[in-house]
């Protein structure tokens, strides 16, 4: 973990990267700043550094799961899409995480994976993002 980008986050709720709206025992959740799709989330584990859920206790494994529904349940009603996609990847940032992506109602590569340029080129507006990240921190709040 050491020079961990992920682990240099945690606890941080405004950077260049994205905007903390959670905070789980488990998981905390960002909106990244990059790309073209509102709401897309990374959901990262906030417990020492791990790279894989198998690195997990039982008890570990099934508290990151449930933050990490519990924040796909918050973009559910927060987010206008057509299907949530759930997605562990970490060949670039071998920390722990969860990347939720809302699938947008006009879909530009239905019945494919999102090509990663939507979620990884350009800036977001940042009143967006912040306006994004305060009612889903509301809804999980209430």
């Amino acid at each position: 973990g050491h020079g961990c980008v992920l682990c240099n986050v945690l606890g941080v709720e405004d950077n260049d990267w994205g905007r903390r709206f959670f905070t789980g025992q488990y998981a905390d959740a960002y909106l990244p700043k990059t790309g073209s799709v509102p709401g897309y989330t990374v959901a990262v584990w906030n417990g020492r550094h791990v790279a894989e859920p198998t690195q997990l206790t039982p008890d570990e494994a099934a508290g990151f799961w449930q933050d990490v529904l519990r924040v796909g349940a918050a973009l559910e009603q927060v987010i206008e899409h057509a299907k949530m996609n759930y997605q562990l990847l970490g060949n670039t940032v071998p920390h722990l995480h969860a990347h939720i992506v809302p699938r947008p109602l006009r879909d530009p590569a239905p019945h494919r994976p999102l090509p990663w340029s939507y979620l990884d080129e350009g800036h977001q507006d940042e009143d967006a993002v912040a306006g994004y990240a305060t009612r889903l921190a509301a809804v999980l709040a209430g």
